[in-house]
């Protein structure tokens, strides 16, 4: 048996207990998506045979649902059939970002960047880096005491020197982030994080 928890969400519309996957297959000729009067549900599957099927233990009511949960499991088998070639590429990606990091002196401490008075950040800014990533702060303080604030902004660096390297590397991590034997650890990268405020990091 093949255990791995997989969750399925789907919907059953109102009219007729009709099941999809997406509120796009239920609708009728001329129908749009938002029209669409459905429930949505999930079930979780944690036990599958090994020709990759839903054990009929936890086997759902609908067959579109185990067919998905099905597809789901051969999509996570295939990714960590590709671990090792991953970790392997992805761990001399890794040594080529720190050495250059590192033969040039360069710091991955995260810079404070005040919106109020430097401006919006943009890469320009930054003559020989480049944004690999940009994440929004959703922290809970900015629905209380920080109201009156913009939420922190914060962008991923690295030089323009290494730029393939770390999309290439970002990439392969982001595609093993539920793989729990992927060695991310191993294939940490050095880069600098730029924090666009417009008050101190409490």
């Amino acid at each position: 048996m093949i255990k791995r928890k997989i969750k399925v969400e789907y919907l059953r519309r109102r009219q007729d207990s009709k099941i999809g996957l997406t509120y796009e297959d239920l609708t009728k000729p001329g129908q749009e998506p938002w029209e669409v009067d459905a429930v949505e549900n999930s079930e979780v599957f944690t036990l599958f045979t090994n020709q990759g099927k839903v054990s009929k233990t936890q086997a759902s009511t609908y067959r579109i649902v185990n067919e998905e949960a099905e597809r789901k499991l051969a999509e996570i088998l295939k990714i960590e059939s590709q671990r090792e070639a991953d970790e392997k590429r992805a761990k001399k990606l890794a040594h080529k970002i720190n050495r250059y990091f590192k033969d040039n002196g360069l710091s991955s401490e995260e810079v404070e960047w005040d919106v109020l008075n430097k401006g919006s950040f943009y890469d320009g800014k930054t003559p020989g880096w480049v944004t690999i990533k940009v994440k929004t702060s959703h922290s809970s303080w900015y629905q209380g005491a920080g109201e009156l604030h913009s939420p922190s902004i914060y962008f991923t660096q690295v030089p323009l020197a290494v730029e393939q390297e770390a999309r290439e590397l970002q990439t392969i991590r982001m595609k093993h982030q539920n793989d729990f034997k992927f060695d991310f650890l191993g294939t940490e990268y050095a880069k600098r994080i730029i924090r666009e405020a417009d008050h101190p990091n409490y």
